[in-house]
């Protein structure tokens, strides 16, 4: 099996303004560039004096505001053959459909991410929409990852602390993956869990963690590289996912209002971890220590929505074991998610 990693990443203050440069140093001097909603006034100036300095010419431009896979395959029509490079700039929406239109179009692609808020801007999957349902499509992984520490210190915080909670499941996955190799036999690429795992510490032993830290915002964001890399590694999205991931998409089907992904997944793998148990203490000490905690103390998800979600999540992914599929597993996250005294502030 052939894997085929980034092999161009900058993590970086001010990288973005160095874009021109590392596209000329891997040949890619025509370019597809493709933007998120409202980025183009932020970035736009910066970006051309880049590429001019560099002599990269745009051949097609385009502001993203969806993930329908009928408009990337219209889209991708109008790229020039001679395109050397599909370039995103934003967040999971303009990222997932370059993604997209960088695989049909066997085009080298660069994800550019204004915001960390989980692992997908370096992850072989696309969330799209396919006749108005949502999936995951497969796709690569980007020729090259440039994230300028600088705009994500700029985002709002939230995306970070999304972030955050994105990697502190990890740790859940990995349990949940296990157990199902001891009770189905599913395979297990131990590479790809020392990958996880080696992401993992590196953020969680992080000295100072401190977001006014550009060192520290680019553990977080390589940790979340290294995770997406995993699943390309492992061919599967178990590394990344687990019972925590089911409980959110549930919770994005029924609720109302839903949160952050990365916030729904942190706040499911504290509450899935408590029946796992030995994965309990890592998860509960994590997310004091990042400042995850005390975030959705002050940015609570509905506790109603949270136990339904907990009840339809084995529903949401076929032939995919989790302690959820325990019997009376469900019962006690239930149970704990409305007897723990730190459920109780993240779900109100």
């Amino acid at each position: 099996m052939e894997i085929v990693v980034p092999e161009l990443v900058r993590i970086k203050p001010q990288a973005l303004q160095r874009i021109g440069k590392y596209l000329r140093t891997s040949d890619c001097n025509d370019i597809a560039l493709f933007w998120g909603e409202g980025l183009q006034d932020l970035f736009r100036k910066t970006v051309i004096v880049s590429l001019e300095s560099s002599g990269i010419s745009i051949v097609h431009e385009t502001v993203v505001d969806t993930t329908s896979i009928e408009e990337i395959f219209d889209t991708s029509l109008d790229i020039p053959s001679g395109a050397s490079a599909v370039v995103a700039i934003g967040g999971g929406q303009v990222i997932d459909y370059c993604k997209y239109i960088a695989f049909i179009l066997k085009k080298k692609l660069f994800t550019i991410p204004t915001i960390i808020s989980n692992d997908s801007f370096c992850s072989p999957v696309a969330s799209l929409y396919v006749k108005d349902k949502k999936r995951s499509i497969s796709t690569h992984l980007p020729f090259s990852v440039v994230i300028d520490t600088d705009i994500l210190q700029n985002a709002p915080r939230k995306y970070i602390y999304s972030g955050m909670g994105d990697l502190l499941c990890k740790t859940t996955a990995i349990y949940d993956w296990k157990l199902s190799y001891k009770k189905t036999g599913e395979y297990v690429n131990d590479f790809s869990v020392i990958i996880v795992r080696t992401a993992l510490d590196a953020f969680l032993n992080y000295p100072v963690k401190d977001l006014e830290n550009s060192d520290y915002v680019r553990t977080i964001a390589s940790s979340l590289m290294m995770t997406g890399i995993a699943m390309e590694i492992a061919g599967t999205s178990r590394p990344a996912s687990g019972s925590e991931h089911l409980i959110s998409h549930a919770y994005d089907k029924l609720s109302s209002s839903p949160s952050l992904h990365g916030i729904q997944t942190g706040v499911a793998a504290y509450a899935v971890s408590a029946v796992q148990k030995e994965t309990h203490n890592m998860v509960k000490e994590s997310i004091v220590s990042c400042g995850f905690l005390q975030y959705v103390q002050e940015n609570p998800l509905n506790r109603e929505d949270l136990i339904t979600a907990v009840r339809h999540a084995p529903s949401m992914k076929e032939n995919f074991y989790t302690v959820l599929s325990q019997a009376n597993a469900i019962e006690e996250v239930i149970e704990f998610i409305l007897s723990d005294d730190l459920m109780r502030e993240m779900a109100v």
